[in-house]
């Protein structure tokens, strides 16, 4: 395969989201302050099944927002924070409100203020394809009042109606619905005015089509309005709304390449060109591996901390906008949900800091360098799966070479580096350069901001 070269961009008003790693925070489970509304919550640290609370709050995250700073985080998304009965919060009762387990609307500011002052933004996660069971309007529209029930879509004779993906508990909005529309520009007004960056846009796909079009369009004017990220997994085509777009191919295509070995590196660069193609600004492109939908990185390493930390390296290094899964970073284990929503620990282990460490030499790169938030991308040498790229803006240029075979893998190479080897054995001389079993190394050069 011939090497591929991917085009850098200019500097916008999206340059906060670019130049550094977007947090997943699931706000239950990543840290509690202690308060009055503790009664009955499980113990931290025990296994979350689909019913339990642990009571995770907002002045719990700001409690760790020097821990954010250190693992040079830019960005968090939080998954829904609005009042809701179960603990994922995806089954919204009213989105004006803040659901009181989290704390109160005064601790919600001050969350917002401490992370701005420390340059870290808040986006949320705007989930208005379907609410929840308790939602007052679908309450009313099942005891028949008739204006309510248009804000659904029933049909049938026994009050049937459309859900998402069939659960029940969550009735699916008539997004075509002017009162819909219109509530749902309440909710993003209201939000904004708290300072938040961005909307994550929850199956946007389902919506009314022209919904999120219309939004856009009526709110222009809003700070939050100049970034939406849309929940997209397959169907790119139908997002015309969005500035940036969750990318779960990169997740499958990382971990063929690194773990499951379905793919080597060629497979790798032709996914890597076709999705950074398919969207216009490629730097944008939010690239998930980890979420609160699919098991932990390290379950789908099958336990392998390595490939864990090969595939977080590499998601920090290709173009676009990396996503860290809380947790992930110190290796946290968990299958499918509910056990990928497990807490984080109070006090972190010998392994876990290990683990973080090396994860923090990427995250910091990430953020410090703008050849990797702006750079171009281009493949140097690559073979079975061995791989060596450059990341370059100005005369800023990084290196990463990693093999994630179990065999030597050499190139003649016109690259005299001084490697910093993370994982493994890499040799650079006399024009060879030879890439050991399950190796990982770096070289940044000229690179002084």
């Amino acid at each position: 395969m011939r090497n591929i070269h991917i085009q850098g961009v200019q500097s916008d008003e999206l340059d906060w989201f670019r130049q550094g790693v977007l947090y997943q925070i699931f706000p239950d489970r990543f840290a509690r302050e202690a308060n009055s509304n503790d009664h009955g919550l499980e113990k931290w640290g025990n296994l979350p099944t689909r019913e339990n609370f642990f009571g995770g709050n907002f002045r719990g995250i700001q409690a760790k927002s020097a821990y954010l700073t250190e693992l040079a985080i830019k960005n968090i998304y939080f998954t829904p924070i609005f009042k809701a009965p179960a603990n994922h919060r995806y089954d919204t009762s009213d989105y004006l409100e803040l659901e009181p387990l989290l704390g109160s609307e005064e601790e919600f500011c001050a969350l917002v203020k401490e992370l701005e002052r420390l340059d870290i933004g808040i986006i949320l996660d705007a989930v208005f394809n379907h609410c929840g069971e308790e939602f007052p309007k679908f309450q009313k529209a099942l005891r028949g009042d008739p204006a309510s029930r248009n804000w659904f879509h029933f049909d049938g004779p026994n009050n049937e109606y459309q859900t998402v993906g069939g659960a029940q508990m969550m009735p699916q909005l008539n997004t075509s619905n002017i009162e819909v529309v219109e509530y749902f520009k309440r909710v993003m007004l209201r939000w904004d005015s708290f300072g938040i960056r961005g909307w994550r846009l929850d199956v946007p796909w389902k919506t009314e089509t022209g919904f999120f079009d219309y939004l856009k369009q009526e709110l222009k004017p809003l700070k939050s309005n100049k970034l939406w990220i849309a929940e997209a997994w397959w169907l790119w085509n139908l997002i015309q709304y969005s500035e940036s777009i969750m990318n779960y191919h990169a997740r499958n295509r990382i971990l063929d390449f690194v773990h499951r070995h379905h793919a080597d590196a060629e497979d790798f660069l032709v996914d890597l060109l076709q999705w950074t193609s398919q969207w216009d600004d490629p730097s944008l492109i939010l690239n998930t591996i980890g979420s609160h939908d699919t098991p932990r990185l390290l379950n789908m390493c099958d336990g392998d901390k390595i490939d864990a930390l090969f595939s977080l390296a590499l998601n920090m290094l290709i173009p676009g906008v990396p996503m860290l899964y809380y947790g992930d970073e110190i290796a946290l284990p968990g299958e499918n949900d509910p056990d990928c929503r497990r807490t984080f620990p109070e006090i972190l282990n010998s392994d876990e800091n290990q683990f973080l460490s090396q994860v923090k030499k990427f995250t910091n790169l990430r953020a410090t360098h703008r050849s990797l938030s702006h750079g171009s991308f281009d493949s140097i040498h690559l073979r079975n799966h061995a791989l060596v790229f450059k990341r370059s803006a100005g005369d800023c240029e990084i290196f990463m070479a990693m093999n994630t075979n179990n065999r030597i893998e050499s190139f003649k190479t016109s690259l005299t580096l001084d490697w910093e080897v993370v994982e493994g054995k890499v040799l650079n001389n006399n024009g060879i350069i030879e890439l050991h079993p399950k190796s990982l190394a770096l070289f940044v050069k000229n690179c002084n901001c």
